[in-house]
């Protein structure tokens, strides 16, 4: 790789690390996990930096086949209990701090009870803000799929005790 294509990968990775740092921890609920998950990610889109033409959808699709291997690799395996860090205030999308202090943990703790798929779309479509045929394109599904998915996502995180108020709240405000 030269120079140029180095800089180059340098400047995406400037541009969009934290948001693909962000996109990580949502699709591991492990704060850890997911500085792996990006720095896996990072490595084998430099490793093929000159062939791809769209960078963070390589990345979102490396980050969503990555895992799906560490879900079949832990199905093999005991599942171990999880503690929550106490949040930090670096994500620069939380509105009020305090509050997303408190909804942190009860966010994660109901991500985790999705199947990796479904939290792959949930990610993708609501956290990342992308449309049902964006998310389509980047996990090569159909965007029936991604609606019927999501849909049946959010009826379960709907029914989950740590966000019970939150949805409550959504549709007062409405």
């Amino acid at each position: 790789m030269d120079r140029k294509q180095v800089r180059a990968f340098e400047a995406f990775v400037n541009e969009s690390g934290d948001a693909l740092l962000r996109t990580a921890t949502l699709l591991t609920s492990d704060r850890h996990a997911a500085e792996d998950l990006y720095q896996e990610t990072l490595h084998r889109l430099f490793m093929h930096w000159s062939r791809v033409d769209n960078p963070g959808g390589f990345c979102r699709r490396v980050m969503h086949n990555l895992v799906i291997d560490l879900a079949r690799a832990r199905q093999r395996r005991p599942r171990e209990l999880e503690l929550y860090e106490n949040y930090d205030g670096t994500d620069p999308q939380s509105g009020d701090p305090a509050s997303a202090a408190e909804l942190r943990p009860a966010v994660l703790a109901a991500l985790d009870t999705l199947t990796v798929h479904q939290r792959a779309i949930v990610v993708l479509r609501y956290f990342e803000d992308r449309s049902q045929d964006e998310v389509a394109a980047l996990l090569g599904v159909s965007p029936g799929t991604v609606k019927s998915t999501a849909s049946r996502a959010v009826a379960q995180l709907r029914t989950q005790p740590g966000l019970v108020a939150l949805f409550a709240d959504a549709s007062t405000t409405s």
